[in-house]
């Protein structure tokens, strides 16, 4: 069975397919003829597996160790239950704040006063920040994935030369890496994730000094689950979270300058907050 067949078969797209064969959940066969992927009745019976657990919002994790026959279904839908229980209960306590600003049509500065001091009980911020702070490292891991940089000790002026550094760098890193495409632009996978890397050179004092940057091919497929506004603007607070800062910082002064200079002290902010913003962006693009 083909992909456009597998897609129609479980009701699961192309791209969300090839994303579970990434994370080590299926294992199509190859054609040897054309190389194209080939699903057995046995792929599909997975995937139908995973689609019914992804719809319980079951994790990855637990999804690959019952593939993995290390966890059994009922296992797997007990230990899901007990988390939409804990989330349930963290909704609840949302559920009864809005019902409180309802039941206030007009809050004066007392009603504000009580209200934050119950949202700040300490149990109830230790389980709401703790839903926030989960989803966060998903999103930190799932954006470090996506890309990586690093400065090899060796020079690269061969496909081979590459090949030998990118292998360096996994035993190194203890990473399962497999050469697919050799080259000064190589194609590589770690643990079922596509990358390509390339040279980049970037100037420290008098000479030059060479790093390696990768890429994940399909960095749709890495996304973190982590769903809605909720997971943009943590995605958008995790590349942006030096400028967010400088302005935070620099705002103040412009309202506190005299009248006639606050737009110079909001011109040299803005000067300052791109420099510091263009230092930001090329460490966590170049660093080692």
């Amino acid at each position: 069975m083909n992909a456009k067949q597998a897609e129609k078969a479980t009701g699961i797209s192309r791209r969300n397919i090839r994303f579970y064969e990434q994370q080590g959940l299926i294992h199509p066969e190859r054609n040897p003829e054309n190389d194209y992927r080939e699903y057995s009745q046995q792929d599909i019976e997975a995937l139908k597996l995973i689609r019914a657990l992804r719809m319980l919002d079951a994790p990855l994790e637990d999804i690959a160790a019952c593939l993995r026959s290390e966890m059994t279904v009922a296992q797997l839908s007990k230990a899901q239950e007990l988390r939409l229980q804990q989330r349930q209960k963290e909704l609840e306590i949302s559920i009864q704040f809005c019902r409180q600003l309802q039941n206030a049509p007009a809050p004066d500065a007392s009603y504000i006063d009580w209200l934050l001091a119950k949202m700040d009980a300490p149990e109830v911020k230790q389980k709401l920040s703790d839903d926030w702070k989960k989803d966060y490292r998903k999103i930190v891991g799932a954006e470090r994935k996506k890309s990586f940089v690093f400065t090899p000790d060796d020079a690269i002026t061969t496909p081979q030369e590459f090949t030998t550094v990118l292998c360096k760098y996994a035993n190194e890193n203890n990473l399962n890496l497999v050469i697919t495409k050799e080259g000064l632009m190589p194609e590589f996978e770690i643990d079922g994730i596509e990358y390509t890397a390339q040279r980049i050179y970037r100037r420290m004092g008098p000479a030059p000094v060479m790093v390696v940057r990768c890429t994940a091919l399909h960095p749709e497929d890495l996304e973190a689950d982590v769903p809605g506004t909720k997971g943009k603007f943590m995605k958008f607070f995790h590349h942006s979270w030096l400028i967010l800062l400088l302005i935070v910082i620099w705002l103040p002064r412009v309202f506190q300058a005299e009248a006639g200079k606050r737009w110079e002290v909001f011109l040299a902010g803005g000067v300052l907050i791109v420099a510091f913003g263009s230092m930001y962006w090329v460490f966590k693009n170049y660093r080692d």
